[in-house]
């Protein structure tokens, strides 16, 4: 839903779940989209309540390809992806939609002072539409739901991203999910990925069952921690700045936590700790349109 007026604009991303929810931070900084056109079916379909839940977010639609005249095209997203190495994916999501952030990556191909453009491989950004702005700050959350409690912690595990069988040959590589098998813990994911967790750890999570992102959302924001590796629930996460203990894939290591309550370990005090304090929610900030205004080549590249 949008709550501040009318907003023409629309965006529309190819890629998975995961990557479109780091998108929100860039969408929000150009103050909000009345469309969000959505490529995958079952993407679109499983953000559809999260995103129009979203005070700055309309309505979520599906569609193969980008409309004629949308806003902010996140096209290029899958090519700067692999070009970046995996790096900070709001960073990522930010260039690709003209968002200037502070972290320009590897070199600026061409820079034209008469047009007050920026040229980075095939995406242009308008110096003069697109202001400076600061990154998203670390006690900023994107995403804004109605807490449901299901267990105090929330476990989410793919297949991927995590160093299962490093593990099993160098203890330096474990990321203990035993240490949580006495307390009250919920399993968010497929069936087959709650069996693999059972199988490998030796303990039966509550499984919990969801229907799309926005029940995701409103189970880890009603527990007291989530624990997990890189996945879209722990994108969810991320948006929400919910306790999080994630383990951190060696081959993988992006998608890491951005905040003060994100940690890339496990013991038992840092559970308790979560367990037994009430953490302060992160707010979320309020859209800020920026004026445009001349500017520089110093200015822009200080």
């Amino acid at each position: 839903m949008l709550i501040f007026g009318v907003i023409m604009s629309s965006a529309f991303h190819p890629a998975k779940i995961g990557d479109i929810v780091y998108s929100l931070p860039a969408i929000h900084r150009r103050g909000g989209v009345d469309t969000y056109f959505i490529k995958r079916p079952e993407v679109a379909k499983y953000l559809k309540r999260l995103f129009e839940s979203q005070s700055y977010v309309g309505q979520v639609v599906q569609a193969d390809n980008p409309p004629a005249g949308v806003t902010i095209d996140f096209s290029n997203y899958q090519s700067f992806y692999r070009l970046m190495l995996r790096c900070d994916l709001i960073s990522l999501n930010c260039m690709v939609a003209g968002v200037r952030t502070h972290q320009f990556p590897l070199k600026v191909s061409g820079v034209s002072l008469s047009s007050k453009h920026v040229k980075y491989m095939n995406c242009d950004i308008d110096l003069d539409k697109n202001r400076d702005l600061q990154m998203w700050r670390p006690n900023q959350r994107w995403l804004d739901v109605e807490p449901i409690h299901k267990s105090d912690i929330i476990i989410n595990l793919t297949e991927r991203y995590h160093d299962w069988n490093k593990e099993k040959h160098n203890p330096a590589f474990h990321f203990d999910y035993t240490l949580l098998k006495n307390y009250d813990c919920g399993f968010i994911g497929l069936d087959h990925e709650y069996d693999l967790f059972v199988d490998r750890y030796g303990f039966k999570p509550k499984r919990i069952l969801v229907e799309d992102g926005l029940e995701t959302a409103q189970y880890i924001a009603g527990s007291k921690l989530f624990v997990g590796a890189a996945s879209s629930a722990k994108a969810i996460a991320e948006g929400l700045k919910h306790p999080t203990l994630m383990e951190i894939s060696k081959d993988w290591p992006d998608d890491l936590p951005k905040h003060a309550h994100g940690h890339y370990h496990i013991n038992k005090e840092i559970i308790e700790y979560y367990l037994n304090n009430d953490i302060l929610q992160a707010t979320l900030p309020e859209i800020e349109i920026k004026e445009n205004k001349e500017e520089g080549l110093e200015e822009f590249f200080s």
